[in-house]
């Protein structure tokens, strides 16, 4: 699918270069620097001062002020206006942590300053966003501005299934786009418990999809493991490795997998497709398209291998929402909190381990959790963000959100700051 996720979290993750170890004699003068700096930052990002008088040319060659304005315009539309910095605490070798206060939240930063006088920024991050006071109420409310269809569901994982938290349309079925990983991942690690199959099995590719991914580049016949299969399909959403499992797991697999799971309607969800017969059908023959979408489930299959030898995906013709209505994977929240249960209770660690690589979210809201593990989805039109977390006193939370809108592309930074604000929640 297009994963967007990573690309997002850079935005408040701006270019960073770690200073040398700084000589005694130089550190109480970068010491008191780092305070001056650090409070310009502010009439920096409203801008009452010129970014050349704060950051380095190195910095500003990265990250330009245009990009700098995109940021807290952003930021602004979200949390209200920028007052003030606080909190500042110098860390050592240049660096000084703070938090620049909007009206309605918090972002935590981070400066890096240069070595030399006249001690410029060469590095800025902005780790995490909290909001001041959030409610259940002001959460849903930033839901029901959104255009298009969208729901959420925060879960707490306990002995008789995932318990609801806070909800909006948790049965409701959604596109979810690239998240309908999780359950190849759980088919797969069902057939690994019953020793069937092994993480150390090698498959060979035996055929590409298109980006997102890595092994698209690679040559067919490469030998390659379940398990880097498997790392590779959830962690940055490979869609040819998806494939391979797909094709490995079966139809039936799969299909016993989402009705075991609990999903709410499983034949929309049946019959799995792979990424590339999902874009085939997208990118091609609009006729094919609704043939495919009026059949029942035995019917799809039957066009599915009917077509096969023709289909070609084109993922450069979706640049708009095509059948996501449709033609796609779909669940509701709170089927993603069942797919969940089930990763969890198999009991593997190279399943949680694969789910925590890349948790997506802030630093700073990773913190608080014990173990993150995230799965997501996106494509035109189509987002879905999901969480499988653990605090510190051991409670399971699943977190899970989606927005669709036929008709428009939607807002991935925008979603992923509503969803991150339901995580921060748990622990306020």
């Amino acid at each position: 699918m297009f994963e967007m996720f990573r690309a997002l979290l850079p935005l408040l993750l701006l270019a960073a270069v770690p200073s040398a170890a700084l000589a005694q004699e130089d550190s109480e003068a970068i010491e008191q620097a780092s305070y001056n700096r650090a409070s310009q930052v502010q009439y920096v990002l409203l801008g009452t001062v010129p970014a050349t008088e704060l950051f380095a040319p190195s910095f500003l060659a990265a990250v330009p002020e245009s990009q700098l304005k995109a940021i807290v315009d952003q930021l602004t539309a979200q949390n209200g206006k920028l007052l003030s910095v606080d909190e500042l605490h110098y860390t050592g070798d240049g660096v000084i942590s703070f938090d620049l206060v909007f009206e309605q939240a918090r972002a935590a930063a981070v400066l890096q300053l240069s070595d030399d006088a006249p001690y410029q920024a060469t590095g800025f991050r902005i780790t995490g966003v909290r909001r001041i006071d959030d409610t259940p109420e002001k959460i849903i409310a930033g839901f029901a501005a959104l255009p298009g269809v969208h729901g959420f569901g925060i879960y707490q994982l306990g002995e008789g299934g995932p318990q609801p938290v806070l909800t909006d349309r948790p049965t409701q079925e959604f596109a979810i786009g690239s998240t309908f990983k999780l359950y190849v991942l759980s088919a797969l690690g069902r057939e690994i418990k019953a020793g069937r199959r092994h993480w150390a099995d090698v498959v060979r590719l035996d055929a590409h999809s298109v980006p997102s991914g890595q092994m698209q580049d690679w040559p067919i016949g490469t030998p390659v493991t379940l398990q880097t299969l498997a790392t590779m399909m959830i962690s940055i959403s490979d869609n040819t490795a998806t494939d391979v499992l797909v094709r490995l797991l079966g139809r039936d697999a799969l299909a016993a997998e989402v009705r075991a799971s609990g999903h709410g309607d499983p034949s929309k969800m049946l019959p799995v497709l792979t990424t590339a017969e999902l874009f085939a059908l997208k990118s091609g023959d609009p006729a094919r398209m609704q043939d495919y979408a009026a059949a029942d489930d035995a019917a799809q299959a039957t066009l599915l291998d009917r077509w096969a030898p023709s289909f070609k995906a084109d993922i450069s013709s979706i640049s708009s929402p095509v059948a996501v209505d449709t033609i796609e994977w779909f669940a509701s929240a709170q089927d993603i909190a069942n797919i969940f249960a089930r990763l969890r209770d198999l009991g593997d660690p190279v399943v949680m381990d694969i789910l925590a690589i890349h948790p997506t979210m802030p630093s700073t809201e990773r913190a608080y959790w014990d173990y993150a593990g995230y799965k997501g989805g996106s494509e035109p039109g189509v987002i879905n963000l999901s969480w499988l977390v653990k605090d510190k006193a051991g409670r399971w939370y699943v977190v899970a959100a989606s927005w669709n809108d036929p008709a428009n592309t939607v807002d991935d930074t925008a979603f992923l700051a509503l969803a991150t604000r339901m995580l921060a929640m748990l622990h306020q």
